[in-house]
């Protein structure tokens, strides 16, 4: 069995070389469990949601709810330190972007546009959550307070390139995997994976199969990830699901 971590993941200096995993550029990327009855109904739920799983099968781990984690597999080894050389089997998937709350929207999204950190109040007083911002306007970001117009046609171009960007790669689509590569090892820590991973890993016991959301920002953030050849491999801001096993630390 393959070990399932879903990362909602972003970082703009993470746009690095796909064919060596989820990494930096030049280096190697990178509780709460559900009974046997509820698990069930959860799958069926997030399936008509195309989610891996039902979020609320997940525990936060970091953040403050943007690395959450489902232990699928009890590990039995001892819990994964700093500093450690630890391997993981994994399988990264793009899903659904998991912004449920407008606090996810102004922490992933708005505060990448430059100069929009001034309207933060007015999209949290607005409930602008992920479904929201999708369906905005000039006129709905003018009742909101965004009476400044040259403000308002740059959000409104940020939020075309968001559609844009997630049409060009489906979500569903396997962006990477470590099957045929073998193992991804790294130390634990130092700075060579994304945030996510650093987070969701650093809870985990040797042996552990687990699920783990991150949001875009604990992965690759603003600016997504793309192969040496300049392919789209994660669009911008995308909400990842990593299936993964720890096999060492």
């Amino acid at each position: 069995m393959k070990l399932i971590l879903v990362l909602v993941l972003a970082c703009p200096a993470l746009a690095a070389a796909f064919s060596a995993g989820p990494c930096l550029p030049g280096v190697a990327f990178g509780r709460g469990g559900v009974s046997s009855v509820a698990r069930p109904m959860a799958r069926r739920a997030a399936h008509a949601l195309r989610l891996p799983v039902a979020m609320a099968e997940f525990a936060d781990v970091g953040g403050g709810g943007a690395v959450k984690k489902m232990v699928v597999e009890e590990g039995s080894g001892e819990v994964a330190q700093k500093g450690a050389t630890v391997e993981v089997e994994y399988k990264g998937t793009i899903v659904e972007n998991g912004w449920g709350t407008p606090q996810d929207v102004v922490e992933c999204w708005l505060s990448s546009q430059q100069g929009m950190d001034v309207y933060k109040e007015a999209f949290i007083d607005g409930g602008v959550d992920g479904a929201k911002l999708l369906d905005l306007t000039e006129e709905s970001l003018a009742g909101m307070g965004v009476s400044n117009k040259i403000h308002c046609k740059k959000l409104m171009a940020a939020v075309k390139r968001l559609q844009k960007q997630h049409e060009e790669v489906p979500v569903g689509a396997e962006f990477d995997s470590s099957e045929g590569k073998g193992p991804l090892s790294f130390k634990l820590g130092a700075g060579k994976v994304i945030k996510g991973w650093e987070v969701a890993v650093a809870t985990m016991k040797a042996g552990e199969k687990a699920q783990v959301s991150c949001r875009a920002d604990f992965a690759y953030g603003a600016e997504g990830l793309r192969k040496k050849t300049g392919e789209v491999r994660v669009p911008p801001f995308a909400t990842l699901l990593f299936e993964m096993k720890l096999l060492k630390c």
